[in-house]
C-alpha cells in the first residue's frame, strides 16, 4: 500500500488498484490457510496522514489535502478493512511505516499555500502540485531548522495507537522501515551516502515514539528497525544505546541473499563473480550467505535476551542455489527463534512473477503456491503442496517430450504418480517420485509412436495429480481438422508452443476460486495450451479490489455469462479490468537468463486470435495487448468503432495499425486476429484477410513483461478495453501457414458456438 509514493505530491499517480492497491480479503485467508500467522502491511506516512500536524496551512491547502494532523479517511478505512480481514482468519498485521525516516511534502508558502496545487475532481486522487519544486523530503534530525520533528512521529503514532490498538487483527507497529543515511551533527539534510551521519538520530526519535504509543498501548509489539537499512549485521554496532528498555520490543533486521543484501541482484552467477558480500567481505555469495548475515544479528540478541524479527528476506526465482541459500536462511532463524516475513506478498501488478514475490498464481485450474512459501513453510513444518506438470506437447516424427512434474509447496512425505498413456509410445520411466519437502519435482521423457494423439494420465493414491496432457505427433495437423478439429488446432498450437485460455476454463478467483458461473465474476483463467513451460504459468488473471465499493474506484472485473451454452467474459460494465498475465524481462548485466518470461517479444514472429463480440457500432478499445508495463511499445487486438484493428508500436515509436473497412455486427461473434513477422503483419477477421501492411519492429533493450485481455496497460496505467464479450484466445511466437492460422480460428470460433 505504499507504492503510489513515486508519484505522491508531484503527479496524480495515487489511485487504488492503479499505483497501489490494497489486499483482499482473499489474500488473507489464502495466507491462514498455508499457516501463516502474521503479515507486515507496508504503509507510506504521507498517504495515511497527509498533512504533518503543526502544518500552517491555509484553507484552499486543508480543504485540498487534508486538516493537519487528520487521517486521510478512505486510506484509513483500508487499513482497517485488512486488520479486518485478518482478524476474520485468525492472524495479525504489522502496521509498518514503510518511509525511511523522511516525509515527502509540499512547500507551503508563508500565507499557508502551495503553489501550484490541484484538487482532482476524482476524491480518490490525492492533491498534487504541477510545480516540482513545491515539493520537499523532509527527515528526521537532532540540529535546530530540524524539518521533521520528534513531536511530527510521536504525534502520528500517537493516532495510530489510538486508533487500532485494540483491534483484533491488529499485529503491532512496524516503527519505522529501514532509517538510512541520517543527518550529520548539526545538519538537517542527508548525509551523502550516509559518511558522517549521526547513528543518535534514529535510537533518540525511536525511544520518543515509543514512549508515546507504551503511554497509550502497554502491550502490542513494537518493531524496531536500525539505522544502515536495517541491516542485519549492523544492528549491534550502528544504533548507540540498544537494546533499549521497552516492554515487548522486537528488534527488525533485513536480509537478503545476493552480494550486496538489498534483494535486487537477480543472477547467481552475475552476484557470485562481484566476490563480495555485505556483512561478510570480499568473498562470493554461497549457500550460507543468509545464516551469515543472520547470525551477526542473533549473536547479538541472544546474549542480550532480545527478541529478533528478520522482516524482510526472500529469494530470488529461476534459480535451485537461491533456494537453497534461502531454505538455510529460514531454517537457521526458525531454529534460532526469529520471526521470519518474506518480501512480495499482497496482490498489487507489480508484484506478480516479480524476481523476488510471495504472490499465488494460477495454474491448471488451481491456485499456485510461490516457491518462496514452500521454503517457508517446510522450515515451520507446515505440510500442503499443489502438484502440476509441465511440458511441451509437439513431438514430430515421434520424437520425446520432457515433462516435469512439481510439487508447489511443502510435501509432508513423498508422493508416488505412475503416468500411461491412452495411445502408445514409450517412457523412460512411468512411476515418479516427488520428495518430501520443498519445491519438489521429478522428471520423465515420453516417446509417442509417429502420427499419433496421445494422451498422458496421472494416478496417485496420496495426493491430487496433474491433469491429463496431450501430446501430438501428427504428420498433418491441418488436414486431421476433418477427423477432430479440437485435436488439430491444440497440436498446431502446441507446435507453435502457443497459449490458449477459454472462458469455458474461467474461475470466481485465483484464490481458492471455483468455476464461475452466469452471473459471477471471473478472475482466473489457465492457459490450457501449450506456451507454460516449465515453472512458467501462462495464467490470466483480475487483482483488481473491490470490496471497498466506491472507495477503491470505479474499476471492476468481467462478469461470466452464458449465451446458447457458451462461456464468455462480459467486458461492458464501464471501467472493466480485463485479465492480466505479467512476466520478468531480461535485464543485461542485472538478470540475463529469465525462464518466467512472455514467449515472444515485439520483434519476433508473433500472432493472436481472439473469439469475441460487440455490444454496438461504437465499440473501441482493446481486445488482446502484448506489451510492457513502463514501456510505450505493444502488439494488440482492438476495435475502432467495431471496426477490428490490429496494432503494432516498437520502443521507438514506429507503429502500424490494421483496420478492417467492414465492422462486426452487434452481439455476433466473430474471429479476429493477427500476424506479424519483419516486415510483413496481416490483420484477418473471420479466417480472411481483412488488411495487411509491412513495417520491421525494432526490438527493445526489455521486451514484452505482459499478456493482456479486454484491457492494456502501458506507462503504469490502464488503457480502454473494447467492451464486449470474450470467449477465448490464443497467443504465441512465429507465423503459422494461412491454413494453420484457419484451424485455430474455427476452432476458436467453436467455442463462441459460430
Amino acid at each position: 500500500m505504499e507504492t503510489a509514493e513515486s508519484g505522491l505530491r508531484f503527479g496524480a499517480s495515487s489511485l487504488p488498484n492503479v499505483d497501489f492497491t490494497v489486499p483482499r480479503r482473499a489474500d488473507v485467508a489464502w495466507l491462514a490457510a498455508n499457516g501463516y500467522t502474521k503479515t507486515r502491511l507496508p504503509i507510506k506516512w504521507e498517504m495515511l496522514q497527509p498533512m504533518l500536524h503543526d502544518t500552517a496551512a491555509n484553507a484552499a491547502a486543508r480543504d485540498a489535502i487534508g486538516e493537519p494532523g487528520a487521517f486521510h479517511a478512505a486510506y484509513e478505512a483500508y487499513v482497517t478493512g485488512v486488520l479486518d480481514a485478518h482478524a476474520a482468519a485468525g492472524m495479525k498485521c504489522i502496521v509498518d511505516c514503510h518511509n525511511y525516516c523522511r516525509y515527502r511534502d509540499f512547500v507551503f508558502q508563508s500565507d499557508g499555500s502551495v503553489a501550484g496545487l490541484v484538487k482532482p475532481a476524482n476524491p480518490l486522487v490525492r492533491a498534487y502540485t504541477t510545480d516540482n519544486a513545491q515539493v520537499q523530503t523532509r527527515i528526521f534530525a537532532l540540529a535546530p531548522g530540524v524539518t521533521l520533528k520528534q513531536s511530527n512521529f510521536i504525534d502520528f503514532w500517537t493516532r495510530v495507537a489510538r486508533r487500532w490498538k485494540d483491534h483484533p487483527g491488529f499485529g503491532g507497529y512496524g516503527l519505522m522501515n529501514e532509517p538510512f543515511f541520517m543527518p550529520k551533527p548539526g545538519d538537517i539534510v542527508e548525509a551523502f551516502q550516509g559518511y558522517g551521519q549521526d547513528l543518535t538520530i534514529w535510537p533518540t526519535y525511536a525511544r520518543a515514539a515509543i514512549d508515546a504509543i507504551r503511554a497509550i498501548d502497554p502491550s502490542n509489539p513494537i518493531y524496531l528497525s536500525g539505522n544502515d537499512w536495517g541491516s542485519a549485521w549492523t544492528i549491534g554496532t550502528n544504533n548507540p544505546g540498544w537494546p533499549l528498555d521497552a516492554a515487548n520490543l522486537i528488534y527488525e533486521v533485513h536480509a537478503y541473499i545476493d552480494a550486496f543484501s538489498n534483494g535486487t541482484g537477480r543472477d547467481y552467477d552475475l552476484e557470485a563473480a562481484r566476490n563480495f558480500s555485505s556483512g561478510i567481505g570480499l568473498v562470493a555469495i554461497n549457500a550460507d550467505t543468509g545464516v551469515e548475515r543472520l547470525k551477526v544479528a542473533v549473536e547479538w540478541a541472544q546474549p542480550r535476551g532480545v527478541k529478533l524479527a528478520l522482516t524482510e528476506t526472500g529469494m530470488p526465482v529461476d534459480d535451485p542455489r537461491w533456494e537453497e541459500a534461502f531454505r538455510r536462511m529460514v531454517r537457521y532463524a526458525r531454529q534460532s527463534g526469529v520471526e521470519v516475513y518474506s518480501w512480495g506478498g499482497g496482490n498489487h501488478w507489480s508484484f506478480h512473477n516479480n524476481f523476488i514475490n510471495h504472490v499465488p498464481g494460477w495454474h491448471q485450474n488451481k491456485t499456485l503456491e510461490p516457491s518462496m512459501s514452500g521454503v517457508m513453510k517446510a522450515a515451520a513444518a507446515v505440510p500442503g503442496a499443489t502438484l502440476f506438470d509441465d511440458g511441451p506437447g509437439w513431438a514430430p516424427a515421434g520424437t520425446p517430450v520432457t515433462i516435469t512434474v512439481y510439487a508447489r509447496g511443502n510435501l509432508a512425505t513423498p508422493v508416488t504418480l505412475t503416468v500411461t498413456s491412452s495411445n502408445g509410445g514409450t517412457f523412460s520411466k512411468s512411476t515418479l517420485t516427488i520428495p518430501a519437502g520443498a519445491n519438489g519435482q521429478d522428471t520423465f521423457t515420453y516417446t509417442p509412436d509417429s502420427n499419433r494423439v496421445a494422451t498422458l494420465t496421472y494416478a496417485s493414491s496420496s495426493a491430487a495429480v496433474p491433469p491429463p496432457r496431450k501430446v501430438y505427433s501428427l504428420d498433418d495437423p491441418v488436414g486431421y481438422a476433418a477427423t477432430n478439429l479440437a485435436d488439430a488446432a491444440m497440436a498446431i498450437i502446441a507446435r507453435y508452443a502457443a497459449c490458449k485460455w477459454e472462458l469455458a476454463d474461467g474461475y470466481t478467483d485465483y484464490m481458492q476460486g471455483g468455476p464461475a458461473g452466469d452471473g459471477q465474476v471471473v478472475r482466473a483463467i489457465s492457459d490450457s495450451g501449450y506456451g507454460s513451460s516449465p515453472g512458467n504459468a501462462m495464467e490470466m488473471i483480475n487483482w483488481t479490489n473491490t470490496e471497498g465499493g466506491s472507495a477503491m474506484g470505479t474499476m471492476v472485473p468481467p462478469v461470466m455469462r452464458v449465451i446458447h451454452g457458451k462461456k464468455v467474459s462480459d467486458h461492458s460494465a464501464p471501467d472493466t479490468h480485463g485479465f492480466w498475465c505479467r512476466k520478468l524481462v531480461a535485464i543485461p548485466g542485472i538478470q540475463p537468463n529469465v525462464r518466467n518470461r512472455v514467449p515472444y517479444d515485439i520483434s519476433d514472429p508473433h500472432f493472436a486470435i481472439a473469439a469475441v463480440s460487440v455490444p454496438a457500432a461504437t465499440s473501441t478499445g482493446i481486445v488482446f495487448q502484448a506489451s510492457n508495463a513502463l514501456g510505450a511499445f505493444a502488439s494488440e487486438l482492438a476495435f475502432d468503432n467495431s471496426r477490428p484493428q490490429a496494432r503494432w508500436t516498437d520502443f521507438t515509436g514506429n507503429s502500424l495499425v490494421l483496420t478492417s473497412p467492414v465492422p462486426l455486427a452487434q452481439d455476433a461473434p466473430a474471429v479476429i486476429s493477427f500476424t506479424s513477422s519483419a516486415g510483413s503483419q496481416q490483420l484477418r477477421v473471420n479466417s480472411a484477410p481483412a488488411a495487411s501492411g509491412g513495417t520491421t519492429l525494432q526490438p527493445a533493450e526489455f521486451g514484452f513483461e505482459q499478456l493482456l485481455l479486454g484491457w492494456g496497460f502501458i506507462g503504469f496505467q490502464p488503457r480502454a478495453g473494447f467492451g464486449g464479450k470474450l470467449y477465448s484466445a490464443i497467443t504465441g511466437k512465429g507465423v503459422p501457414t494461412a491454413a494453420e492460422m484457419q484451424v485455430m480460428e474455427r476452432y476458436l470460433a467453436s467455442t463462441a458456438g459460430i
